[in-house]
C-alpha cells in the first residue's frame, strides 16, 4: 500500500546501483535499486514490456492481502484515531444496509439508505489517506491534533445528518425547518474537510523540509490528486447548487445498480467520484512505481505520475461534460 514505507522512503535513493556480472541473485535482491540489464528495445522504456510486467507484479503484490494487512496494521499504530474512525465508517455501511431492507420507503425510486452506505464507504476510505499523508509530514503536534479532531467531528456529524435524512426520507429542497437544518449541515461538515484538504495541499506545497518522503514523483502524485479532489469538491456544489445531480431528466429514474448513476440523462455525480477518488488513485500509482525493482528513474517515474493524473483529468473532464450534454454514462459503452 502506499505508505507501508513511508519509513522506507526517507532512506533509500534514486541514483541506481550498478553491480558486477558476477553478482548472485541474492546481492541483486538486497541491493534494491538496480541498473536493468541490457534489453532490446521492446523491453526498454516506461511503456517496454519489461517495464509493464515488473509494474504489474509490483502492485499485484502491493495489494495482496498479506501487505493490505500489514498496511492498517501500521496505520494503526501511526494514526489510532482516525484508523479506527476508518474502519467504524466501514462497520456503519452493513449496518445502513440492514436498515434499508427493513424500510420500505423509498425516494427518487431508491432506497434512502443508499446514500448513507456510500458515503460511509467513501469517507473511510478519505479518512485513511488523510491518515496516511499525515504520516508523511512534519508539523506541529497541536496543528496535527486539530485536523485530526475536525475530521472526526465533521466526518460523525455529516454521516448523523445522512442517516437522519435517510430516516425522515424528505427530497433535498422540500420539507420542514429540521430538514433544512440537516441539508444545512451536510454542507458545512463538507467545507470543513474541503478545508482540511485545502491545508495538506498547502503543506505539501510548501517548504522541502517539511515532508518526509524522498520521492519527489511521490509528493507530485500527492500535490496533483488533492488539485483533482478539490476539482471534484467544486463539482459536489455545483450539485448542490442547482438543487439535482441529473441533466436532462429528473432525479431518481433508471440508474446504474447501488450507484444510481442515471441510464437516461446525463449524472454529475460520476465525475464527482471520479475525482475525489484521484486522492486514492495517483498516490498509489506513485508508490508502485517506487517500489518496483529495478526501479525506473525519477525522470521516469515523474512523467508517469503526470500521465496518470493527466489522465484522471480527461476522464473528469469527459464525464462532466457528457452529464452536462444529458447523455448517459452508459453511452460510453455503445
Amino acid at each position: 500500500m502506499l505508505a507501508v514505507a513511508i519509513q522506507e522512503t526517507t532512506e533509500r535513493t534514486d541514483e541506481p546501483m550498478t553491480l558486477p556480472s558476477e553478482a548472485t541473485l541474492t546481492d541483486r535482491e538486497m541491493s534494491g535499486n538496480l541498473i536493468a540489464e541490457q534489453r532490446p528495445a521492446v523491453w526498454a522504456g516506461p511503456l517496454g514490456v519489461a517495464w509493464i510486467a515488473a509494474f504489474c507484479g509490483t502492485a499485484a503484490q502491493t495489494l495482496a492481502p498479506w501487505a493490505v494487512t500489514g498496511f492498517f496494521s501500521s496505520l494503526a499504530i501511526k494514526d489510532r484515531l482516525l484508523s479506527r474512525l476508518g474502519w467504524l465508517l466501514v462497520l456503519a455501511a452493513p449496518v445502513f444496509a440492514a436498515i434499508g431492507l427493513m424500510d420500505p420507503h423509498t425516494a427518487f425510486n431508491v432506497s434512502p439508505w443508499i446514500k448513507p452506505i456510500k458515503f460511509s464507504i467513501s469517507f473511510a476510505t478519505f479518512t485513511w489517506t488523510v491518515a496516511l499523508f499525515l504520516t508523511a509530514v512534519r508539523i506541529p503536534g497541536w496543528q496535527r491534533r486539530l485536523v485530526r479532531r475536525v475530521m472526526v467531528s465533521s466526518i460523525v456529524a455529516e454521516m448523523l445528518c445522512l442517516a437522519a435524512q435517510a430516516w425522515r426520507n424528505v427530497p433535498v429542497g422540500s420539507g420542514d425547518f429540521t430538514d433544512y437544518l440537516l441539508q444545512q449541515g451536510t454542507t458545512i461538515m463538507v467545507s470543513l474537510n474541503t478545508l482540511v484538504t485545502v491545508w495538506l495541499m498547502l503543506v505539501f506545497c510548501g517548504k522541502r523540509e517539511r515532508i518526509k518522503l524522498a520521492d519527489y514523483a511521490q509528493i507530485i502524485a500527492i500535490r496533483l490528486s488533492i488539485a483533482i479532489f478539490l476539482v471534484g469538491n467544486a463539482v459536489g456544489g455545483y450539485m448542490l447548487a442547482r438543487g439535482a445531480h441529473t441533466v436532462g431528466a429528473t432525479d431518481g429514474g433508471p440508474g446504474l445498480p447501488f450507484v444510481n448513476w442515471s441510464t437516461v440523462g446525463g449524472d454529475l455525480r460520476i465525475a464527482h467520484f471520479i475525482a475525489i477518488h484521484a486522492i486514492q488513485i495517483v498516490p498509489l500509482f506513485a508508490y508502485i512505481l517506487w517500489q518496483m525493482t529495478p526501479r525506473p528513474a525519477i525522470r521516469q517515474r515523474s512523467l508517469a505520475v503526470y500521465a496518470v493524473a493527466a489522465l484522471v483529468v480527461l476522464a473528469v473532464g469527459g464525464t462532466f461534460l457528457q452529464a452536462m450534454a444529458a447523455q448517459p454514462f452508459m453511452t460510453f459503452g455503445r
